[in-house]
């Protein structure tokens, strides 16, 4: 395992490095605080602070009706005790991303070499896809940050054998199982690595007694874990997922989701153009038997396991997403890290990869500055409604995409979720059981309004349109509309309820 890590540079060396590290973490921190608070939560995030506000106890146990594990929600409502401002609720995720980036950066030292770090974390320094997650309060930065820690470990762990990093492996392990499922592939890879590649017999009882004492700490939740699985595998609302999915997952990796079609075009094209001429270099170096095989082999595995393993379960059982394969963006980077750096003609992928970079930085801008790519504007629509709202109002949903956020900005009138569209409930059960776990019961329209002398109907469009405006349409034949305004994409409409 010595191979995969390389050869350490002397500590005068390591510290030439120390202020471009810092540099790094200090941009990686700037792009993630600016604009932290400006986009206004949108329903799985407001899904986060409603469940975060819980009672403890009541917060583990509404997690198990979710997808997803409970310790993210645990962290967001340490924060909340220092407020409840859109900054404050995503800051964890802003740091866990910024700790990612300098734990990247760390892999691809030990794997490789410091520039091959610095280069990789520097790419997710500036990739949109990144800055996303890491302004969404959700726990997908966490879960780089832990699975990227774990990774740490794991190749120090196989090159020394030392306890302590068996150790940090094991509570990184842990944890990322407690953050989110989709770490479980990456697990998946290093026990493929170590019995198919390292294959040192020590090695593999160290990972396996390991693995062992995760798996131990885990059982406490292993019950909800396999009651999870039964409810996605029952009911899950993904379609199945292409070829051209692969292909376009990878370029999200470094453009993200805020570009127009034509440039999405063209990013798909650049981007594998130059991560495929990557992967040749890549195989000739496995076939000439390189110094850089043994870490070669293990981000193959790292990107191939959560990439592929995914991919094909889905089309069984289809789950594949850009954010459930998020982990397969580590290894993607590192690859590109070492083309750029340690291939027999850097400058020529340097050049390759040069287009790329500047699609990533126009997509950076659109992620900052057009409204186009910008989230809902929940919360001025919410303001709208409480500074004009009046005593006998309330505010009527036909969707949980505005009832939610709604719920966290405007507590002032009562909230009422009605019926949904019933092939909505029907192919996204564990969303619509969290949902329903942290709100009030849904009503029909006539025993939602009979208590209230107007009402604010909200139509977010995001989903179930036709059900939605068959909504509004019951509405104009009931009641008497007083007004109407769209606020952004999000059409607010009041109704006289007494005629």
């Amino acid at each position: 395992m010595s191979k995969m890590i390389g050869c350490k540079a002397g500590f005068h060396h390591l510290k030439s490095y120390q202020g471009w590290l810092w540099g790094l973490a200090g941009l990686a921190l700037a792009l993630r605080l600016f604009h932290l608070g400006a986009w206004s939560f949108w329903h799985d995030e407001a899904l986060t602070i409603l469940l975060a506000r819980k009672p403890l106890p009541d917060l583990v146990a509404i997690t198990a009706a979710d997808v997803h594990p409970p310790l993210y929600f645990l962290l967001v409502k340490l924060f909340l005790v220092l407020g409840q401002s859109e900054f404050m609720v995503r800051l964890p995720s802003a740091l866990c991303s910024v700790g990612a980036v300098v734990m990247l950066y760390l892999i691809g030292r030990d794997l490789f070499e410091e520039r091959v770090g610095l280069v990789s974390s520097f790419i997710m320094t500036v990739s949109p896809l990144q800055i996303f997650y890491a302004q969404e309060a959700r726990m997908y930065a966490q879960l780089l940050l832990l699975t990227g820690c774990a990774v740490w470990a794991f190749i120090r762990a196989l090159r020394d054998n030392r306890r302590r990093w068996w150790g940090l492996f094991i509570a990184s392990a842990a944890l990322a199982s407690y953050t989110a499922y989709f770490s479980l592939p990456v697990f998946l890879a290093m026990a493929l690595y170590v019995l198919l590649v390292d294959r040192r017999r020590e090695r593999i009882l160290s990972f396996g007694v390991s693995l062992a004492v995760v798996a131990g700490l885990y059982l406490p939740w292993l019950g909800v874990f396999f009651s999870q699985t039964r409810a996605v595998l029952a009911s899950y609302w993904i379609e199945t997922p292409h070829l051209l999915t692969l292909l376009t997952t990878l370029a999200g990796f470094f453009a993200g989701i805020s570009l127009p079609a034509v440039w999405i075009a063209v990013s798909l094209a650049v981007t594998l153009f130059v991560f495929f001429a990557i992967l040749n270099n890549v195989r000739h170096a496995l076939s000439e038997g390189s110094a850089d095989s043994p870490a070669l082999w293990w981000l193959l595995l790292w990107l191939g396991v959560p990439l592929l393993g995914t991919y094909l379960v889905s089309l069984v059982r289809p789950l594949f997403q850009l954010r459930t394969v998020l982990t397969a963006s580590l290894p993607v980077y590192l690859l590109v890290g070492w083309g750029l750096i340690r291939t027999p003609r850097p400058w020529l992928n340097q050049g390759l990869f040069a287009p790329t970079l500047m699609i990533m930085l126009l997509a950076l801008f659109n992620f900052y500055f057009d409204p186009a790519y910008s989230k809902p504007p929940w919360r001025e629509a919410a303001a709208y409604v409480r500074d004009r709202a009046q005593s006998g109002d309330v505010a009527l949903h036909a969707s949980d995409g505005s009832y939610l956020p709604f719920l966290v900005y405007d507590p002032t009138i009562p909230q009422v979720l009605l019926p949904g569209d019933p092939e909505i409930a029907r192919v996204n059960a564990p969303s619509q059981a969290i949902v329903a776990a942290v709100t009030a019961p849904r009503q029909e329209v006539i025993a939602a309004v009979q208590e209230y002398r107007r009402a604010w109907l909200v139509l977010g469009m995001d989903q179930a349109i036709d059900y939605q405006l068959s909504q509004k349409d019951y509405f104009d034949q009931h009641y008497r509309l007083v007004d109407e305004i769209r606020v952004g994409g999000i059409y607010i409409l009041r109704y006289a309820l007494d005629q």
